[in-house]
């Protein structure tokens, strides 16, 4: 008979195509599974993988393989789901996936109020910006900012994450007294991944004509630490630059609409006491601060006519 955890380490190996990289995603070391790949060959009597110098390839006996292993695998996951799911219990771990800019600040704020509430309940959290594998359940819920969420999972819409442009709070902008030609020509924080070529919009370049990008980042986090330093300016979802003292939005106080704020859950999870918990403590804490997350907590405007202004729909 077929050992489960022979197929799981068949299926890392075929789907990364490296020793290293599967024991870094199995949470083993590199000898252990290339022992169990031999092992696991020898034992069905046939070569799976073909080493050569850039990694593991499937035979064709091995690819013949995979369709069936898959199988497994969705079986294996599903009966964790069920159990987990019908888990009643508000103790034990609770491993939540937050996107990066959910784990600064304003959310974490809401989050240490949880871990308040629900002394029972360890969260076990890791930072990342792609959609985690709750399918997988190497996460039981997950905060995302996306507008397409997969069809696989469930969850509730908290609001629609929106940046604005933002600045040192001593920045001094164009037309105001000493200003002068530097206040058109800062230097600019891109985020590379995020607001796409707004640096190339007409709304920028007639406000900040000569403009320098001089640096570009995947991160918001890093924006928001450039700005407080003194680099330059730039896109910030407005719940982290609107609740920063250091920071102040700059004109022409545009509101850059960008995803949907979701937090999320595979179906057979969504009854699981402690993911129904978390997921409805963190959606009630954001309900009255949906303003903040969507640009319309009032920030520090340079007059009242472009406060009126700010959140026209262009």
């Amino acid at each position: 008979m077929i050992d489960w955890d022979d197929i799981r380490f068949f299926l890392a190996v075929a789907r990364k195509g490296s020793i290293t990289a599967a024991a870094r995603d199995l949470g083993v070391n590199h000898s252990t599974v290339s022992r169990r790949i031999a092992a696991f060959e020898e034992s069905m009597g046939v070569r799976l993988f073909d080493r050569v110098s850039s990694g593991y390839v499937l035979t064709p006996s091995g690819q013949d393989m995979v369709p069936s292993a898959q199988r497994m695998e969705e079986e294996a996951l599903s009966l964790d789901r069920q159990l987990f799911g019908r888990d009643e219990e508000l103790e034990g771990t609770l491993k939540v996936s937050i996107a990066g800019p959910f784990a600064d600040g304003f959310f974490m704020e809401q989050i240490k109020n949880f871990i308040a509430q629900y002394p029972g309940i360890n969260l076990d959290i890791d930072v990342s910006n792609d959609m985690a594998n709750l399918h997988a359940r190497e996460v039981d819920v997950a905060m995302r900012a996306t507008e397409n969420p997969p069809e696989t999972l469930v969850g509730r819409r908290i609001g629609r994450l929106t940046a604005a442009l933002y600045g040192p709070k001593d920045f001094i902008v164009p037309g105001e007294p000493g200003a002068g030609q530097a206040a058109l020509a800062p230097v600019t924080i891109d985020y590379s991944t995020g607001i796409r070529n707004w640096q190339d919009q007409g709304w920028f370049k007639d406000m900040y004509p000569h403009a320098a990008g001089r640096l570009k980042t995947q991160s918001p986090e890093t924006i928001l630490k450039a700005i407080k330093a003194g680099i330059g300016i730039g896109m910030l979802p407005c719940f982290m630059g609107d609740t920063d003292p250091d920071l102040k939005r700059l004109p022409p106080y545009r509101l850059e609409s960008l995803f949907d704020c979701w937090i999320l859950t595979h179906a057979d999870l969504r009854k699981t006491a402690r993911v129904r918990a978390f997921m409805n403590f963190m959606a009630d804490a954001v309900a009255p601060h949906k303003d903040l997350i969507e640009g319309r907590r009032p920030p520090q405007f340079t007059s009242a006519s472009a406060s009126t202004s700010a959140y026209a729909a262009e």
